[in-house]
């Protein structure tokens, strides 16, 4: 009769451990699309880059391409995506009775921003496509941005009849200052991002000054 011997307890992995680890590889192969998308779209054009090859300089199927970008024309709008999620997380630390374009102007310029990468993703973006596609994406992040802002008002307004009225009007009208902000930087070159960042913060200040909102 053979002795008996302890096994080890296969290690048990949590739900929390796994999802963490999904998302990592998710980010890395987002990333990866994203780098090979711009690398292709500067040597052959944003035109002839197809998203077959984007795909497969990654490494991944065109299904895999399409389920984290939609358009080609979103790869070169990825740092908004970033930027969003980064910005709704910092408004989230905010303090409700700090003046609400204090919050949104200290949310925005918290993010940890390489300034080449701006840089060369604005210029690769004013090059590469045609007023009506920057325009587009540039109506769609101004949603999800408003839509973050208006959620951030509605958790400092108490109930009242006006209550969502009122965030939806400060959501659409920051949103649209920070966009104007970014829109003439991308017109003036964009090639300083100090001047994105004076922009910006001139932009939330004529907003105060012409709605007394602050």
């Amino acid at each position: 009769m053979l002795p008996y011997v302890a096994m080890p307890e296969p290690r048990r992995v949590s739900s929390g451990q796994n999802s963490a680890g999904r998302r990592d590889r998710r980010e890395r192969t987002r990333e990866k699309l994203r780098a090979c998308a711009l690398a292709r779209f500067a040597s052959h054009g944003f035109e002839k880059a197809s998203v077959v090859e984007i795909a497969a300089d990654a490494g991944v199927t065109e299904r895999t391409f399409y389920r984290h970008f939609p358009t080609k024309e979103s790869v070169l709008f990825e740092d908004f995506a970033s930027r969003l999620g980064w910005f709704r997380a910092a408004l989230e630390l905010r303090r409700n009775d700090e003046p609400l374009l204090d919050s949104v102007r200290i949310a925005v310029e918290s993010f940890p921003d390489d300034r080449e990468v701006v840089r060369q993703v604005a210029q690769l973006r004013a090059s590469l496509l045609n007023s009506s596609a920057i325009e587009s994406q540039m109506l769609r992040i101004q949603r999800d941005f408003a839509r973050e802002i208006e959620l951030h008002v509605l958790r400092r307004l108490p109930t009242g009849p006006d209550r969502a009225l009122c965030a939806a009007v400060a959501g659409n009208a920051i949103s649209g200052a920070l966009l104007a902000a970014l829109r003439v930087w991308g017109e003036q070159g964009g090639d300083d991002t100090d001047v994105l960042r004076r922009h910006t913060s001139r932009a939330l200040g004529l907003l105060k000054g012409m709605s007394g909102v602050e």
